[in-house]
């Protein structure tokens, strides 16, 4: 039997953003009337499938969801939220996720939301009991590792070094790290200090040897290590982190994305190849010698293929570390879409929608559930070249 043709309102809903389509605001004026009536089941049919063929506009995407979820369809729901990327549609699919008993990829998603914003109706309640039922122990201090101080141009003390420092440039929960120069050499470097030299010997060794051993391009060099006064000398790189580009809405560094991103990711399948997975994938660990050579820097929690993981960042951790799954190059990958999903979020591409169309599917097939997630690095490499 053929469908009864689309009324008026439905027609014009399904244009929205399209060249001669409503704005976003009318399409949900409209999707609110035919909520009203009985066109509803249709109305959410036609956009699902447009959805599936072209994303609607989030907002729009948000309250088909929620009216998926009204009528108890939350599969659906689910479906449509796969490319929303706000605090609001996070925390809707995270207790999706939840109701369907995937607690480990409501965390994840409740992690995105508090790494933008600390202070989200709900989330960090949400996080807390997430993490309860993982069995994975008190909350993290995430407020602390999204908003650290600012680099400091003072030095607050001399290490016990060779080097002469010349301004603090970035500082975590484990470390600082300063800019410094080489008396010898002349040479400049990043010189990274841990907090605590006794307790933390062990993992700077374990940074230093990996980064070592995998030296070769797109991995930051290693000068010298002192593991007893807890520091590590490291390649300078003059174009900072990507988290700073980012922070400072840098677009002329961070665009075009493939100019960095594809000798990243070559590097990861570099590393891949060797057996080891780095497992910290993140803007504060990607660095720049010049715009096209990125450097991944922190090898602090690297393990080999297959071992047991340990603890990573809080919104760059893939649902499966969450639930205690042995380490994959999917984790890896799972990083790098969370990575490249903060450059298409963090700088105003308001004028550049074919940017972000582009490497939306990208994302969201790093991102996506382990078994359809790309699989290796070099998988990711020829869906970006071909792409």
């Amino acid at each position: 039997m053929s469908r009864a043709p689309l009324t008026h309102d439905m027609a014009r809903l399904l244009d929205v953003g399209r060249p001669t389509g409503p704005s976003t605001d009318e399409a949900l004026t409209i999707f609110g009337r035919l909520r009203r009536t009985s066109h509803e089941a249709r109305a959410l049919e036609e956009l699902a499938q447009r959805h599936a063929a072209s994303p609607l506009p989030e907002t729009l995407a948000v309250a088909a969801a929620s009216a998926l979820i009204d009528r108890g369809e939350p599969v659906a729901a689910i479906s449509l939220l796969d490319h929303a990327s706000s605090a609001i549609a996070l925390m809707l699919r995270a207790e999706l996720e939840s109701q369907r008993g995937q607690p480990s990829a409501a965390l994840a998603l409740v992690e995105r939301v508090l790494l933008r914003d600390i202070e989200h109706p709900g989330a960090r309640e949400q996080h807390r009991r997430l993490r309860e039922t993982l069995g994975l122990g008190p909350a993290l201090e995430i407020g602390a590792a999204r908003h650290p101080e600012p680099a400091s141009t003072w030095i607050a003390r001399e290490p016990d070094t060779p080097y002469l420092l010349h301004r603090e440039i970035a500082r975590g929960g484990a470390a600082v790290v300063y800019e410094a120069e080489d008396r010898d050499l002349g040479r400049r470097i990043a010189l990274k200090m841990v907090h605590d030299p006794v307790r933390q010997r062990d993992q700077l060794l374990h940074e230093a040897r990996v980064a070592s051993a995998l030296a070769g391009p797109g991995v930051v060099r290693v000068f010298d290590i002192d593991p007893e006064h807890g520091w590590i000398a490291l390649e300078w790189a003059r174009g900072g982190a990507l988290r700073d580009r980012l922070r400072e809405r840098d677009v002329a560094m961070v665009l075009p994305i493939e100019g960095w991103a594809l000798p990243l990711c070559r590097t990861l399948a570099r590393i891949h190849a060797s057996q080891w997975l780095h497992l910290d994938i993140k803007p504060a660990n990607v660095l720049f010698s010049k715009k096209d050579a990125p450097l991944l820097a922190d090898f602090g929690i690297a393990r080999r293929l297959g071992e047991a993981h340990v603890a990573g960042s809080v919104g760059y951790v893939s649902p499966e570390r969450l639930a205690g799954a042995p380490s994959d190059p999917r984790d890896d990958i799972y990083g790098f879409g969370r990575l490249i999903e903060d450059v298409v979020q963090s700088v105003d591409l308001s004028d550049l929608s074919d940017i972000v169309a582009r490497w939306r599917p990208l994302i969201a097939a790093c991102v996506a559930p382990r078994e359809t997630r790309v699989a290796s690095a070099r998988d990711l490499e020829r869906a970006m070249l071909s792409g």
